[in-house]
């Protein structure tokens, strides 16, 4: 496959942001008009999926690879990038469609298994070990495999069905595990993985390297958080308690420990982790019933949670990465973009959380999903800037 060659992977990455931004806006602009031949589940579908295959995982293994290998990308590496392509735009094309039918599910099959042979290939031969510091590759591994856990909530949908259950709260917690060690799993860990890989590499000291461990392992009974809108019974609302409670506190104690390097961020990595400190609070206020209750009863708590930990954390550490990685130029107008992607965030995120809050006092933003759909629309200037930002990577 010559033609691989003049492929521009970064450029390609940051298209892929505008695209996803585009169907941000078709989302927010269905919410206010009819659009003929448009289903908006269908849109959602196709968002989410792409947010996750051409955004994302797509980004993540473009930067695992140069730090493994370099510039240079050998033909194994290149197949996940161009297959992970293929699975982004295939269900992109096809949800938006059809919804889910099997040639959506042929596509979301596909990606499954990019995800396979990226763990496959980054495990094979310490592909990382050699160059990471002990932080960042405990990061990136632990999210690899719970990216490869992810696959099971997908893979239990059909036998689900089968057995009639597909109405039941079992089939959404099926969808909720895939959401969640995707998201709060690997994508998350493995942009903390990406930050740390730049950290200096001094092991860390016996009790840091607990807690450190106890904040990879944290995620595994955090998804029980995920299954609380079922109010599913005591039992789980303990054990949801418990992950978002360890979550909580071992990220606390790694933010004292590495407070030394927090000069040496960027301002997009500075608001990535102040919002991540943001989420790990939000999740244990999730656990009080009374306040998880009325959160699950509110869809834009939980659009506002999903956005926190997408827009507000791992997009910005994976942009701060491209820019560390010399992938986009650094100049006063990437920093004027990266400064407004974060003041749209932060306003878009705002809205999402305060409306809720203020409806229990019957008080309503004037305009509020117009509002929404025009912050939607301002985040493809920054994407656009970005794209014409990228260096040739060839």
């Amino acid at each position: 496959m010559k033609w691989t060659a003049n492929i521009n992977y970064p450029q390609l990455a940051m298209f892929n942001f505008i695209v996803l931004g585009v169907f941000g806006v078709l989302l927010r602009y269905l919410q206010l008009y009819d659009l003929p031949l448009t289903n908006y589940q269908f849109i959602l579908h196709a968002h989410s999926h792409f947010a996750f295959s051409g955004w994302m995982f797509f980004s993540i293994a473009l930067l695992v690879f140069r730090i493994g290998i370099g510039e240079k990308l050998t033909p194994p590496f290149k197949s996940v990038l161009l297959f992970s392509l293929i699975s982004a735009f295939g269900m992109l094309v096809s949800f938006s469609l059809q919804g889910y039918k099997p040639v959506s599910i042929g596509f979301s099959t596909l990606f499954v298994l990019v995800t396979f042979r990226f763990t496959y290939l980054v495990f094979k031969g310490d592909l990382l070990k050699q160059r990471l510091n002990a932080t960042a590759y405990k990061l990136i591994r632990g999210g690899l495999i719970l990216l490869c856990l992810s696959a099971l909530g997908p893979f239990a949908l059909g036998p689900l069905a089968a057995y009639g259950l597909k109405n039941t709260p079992y089939y959404q917690d099926a969808i909720y595990f895939y959401l969640h060690f995707q998201m709060n799993g690997f994508m998350l860990l493995a942009a903390l993985g990406l930050l740390a890989s730049t950290l200096p590499g001094r092991p860390l000291p016996g009790s840091a390297r607990r807690w450190f461990m106890l904040f990879i392992y944290s995620t595994i009974p955090l998804y029980f958080i995920f299954t609380l809108w079922g109010n599913p019974g005591i039992g789980f609302w303990a054990l949801a308690g418990i992950g978002s409670g360890l979550n909580l506190l071992s990220w606390l104690v790694l933010c004292v420990h590495f407070r030394r390097s927090w000069s040496g961020f960027s301002f997009l990595e500075k608001a990535a982790l102040i919002a991540l400190t943001i989420k790990c609070i939000f999740q244990v206020l999730i656990c009080i019933p009374a306040i998880g209750e009325w959160t699950f009863l509110n869809r834009n708590l939980i659009i506002g949670y999903i956005h926190l930990l997408t827009l507000g954390i791992i997009m910005p550490l994976l942009i701060g990465q491209f820019t560390r990685n010399g992938l986009i130029r650094p100049c006063k107008i990437t920093t004027a973009g990266n400064n407004l992607y974060i003041i749209l965030v932060i306003i878009y995120l705002g809205l999402l959380f305060i409306q809720p809050f203020l409806a229990l006092f019957s008080i309503f933003v004037p305009g509020y999903q117009f509002l929404l759909f025009f912050l939607c629309l301002s985040f493809l200037p920054v994407g656009i800037l970005l794209l014409f930002k990228v260096k040739s990577d060839r």
